[in-house]
């Protein structure tokens, strides 16, 4: 009795040890798998090795092929993303130029025409053509500037930047040439300090400003520049007391050539959000 007692104790002992080792052998790749599931989202899934049951393996077979089948999914949609992108940003290049081109043919035409008949108003007509030529000369040279800059705009370089002291740095810079325009900085927190990169922070608060004088015009206003911070860092606000933003402007109001100003480039807000984002 003794005898077939302590056998049959070592029985079971010996099927639950076999039991707990198969179990783990057929839950270890699952749980491997599970784990590279949760990551699939992220984009840091990495492949698995098959092993274990024949369906589990099938398994990791599959995910396997599901990964890679994904990878190439993401980028050929990042390709066509740019792709499209890059079509949009040329077709409105393409316009903004096309505009400038108009009265600078309508101009040398009319030189031509009146060189040609020996016309007396050739010498009075010459001055107002050549200006013409040469502002929209300007405008284009203005264009294709700013599309350079919007496109080979560097990565930030972080340094520690007072943000206060910046945006009064900017103000005084600007002060002189808002006229009737008042600009005040207000400092909700003092010395917040942060890392960015100091000259892509004045190209951003710069462009606010004029397009806050912008809004404003001629019959003056009064522009804000406040200083805060909370967990993240710092936030800068420019706000003006003008009309504000047409409704149907805002949708595109990031957009590159999206403007309602008859002298501008339209990549201003466009700079400004690139350079924000790429701050985080």
């Amino acid at each position: 009795d003794e005898g077939i007692l302590v056998g049959g104790l070592l029985s079971v002992a010996s099927a639950l040890v076999v039991a707990v080792l198969l179990a783990r052998g057929l839950s270890r790749p699952l749980v491997e798998l599970a784990e590279e599931a949760r990551r699939v989202a992220a984009g840091t899934a990495r492949p698995v090795r098959p092993r274990g049951a024949a369906e589990v393996q099938e398994l990791a077979v599959a995910f396997d092929r599901m990964l890679t089948d994904l990878e190439t999914t993401r980028h050929r949609l990042a390709v066509a993303t740019r792709i499209a992108a890059w079509r949009e940003v040329a077709r409105r290049v393409a316009h903004e130029v096309k505009n400038p081109l108009a009265p600078i043919r309508a101009a040398m035409e009319t030189l031509r025409r009146l060189r040609a008949r020996q016309d007396p108003a050739f010498d009075e007509y010459f001055d107002e053509a050549s200006r013409t030529v040469l502002d929209e000369v300007h405008r284009i040279a203005t264009i294709v500037t700013e599309f350079t800059r919007y496109a080979r705009l560097p990565p930030p370089r972080p340094e520690p930047v007072d943000v206060g002291e910046l945006a009064e740095q900017v103000a005084q810079l600007h002060r002189p040439a808002l006229g009737a325009v008042q600009l005040v900085v207000r400092h909700e927190a003092e010395g917040v300090v942060v890392k960015a990169d100091r000259d892509q922070v004045v190209q951003v608060l710069t462009n606010l400003i004029q397009n806050a004088r912008d809004a404003l015009g001629e019959g003056g206003g009064l522009v804000t520049v406040s200083i805060t911070e909370d967990a993240e860092g710092a936030r800068i606000t420019v706000a003006d007391d003008g009309p504000g933003v047409p409704p149907d402007v805002l949708p595109r109001l990031f957009e590159p050539y999206a403007t309602t100003k008859a002298t501008g480039t339209g990549l201003g807000l466009a700079i400004s959000q690139r350079i924000a984002v790429e701050h985080g």
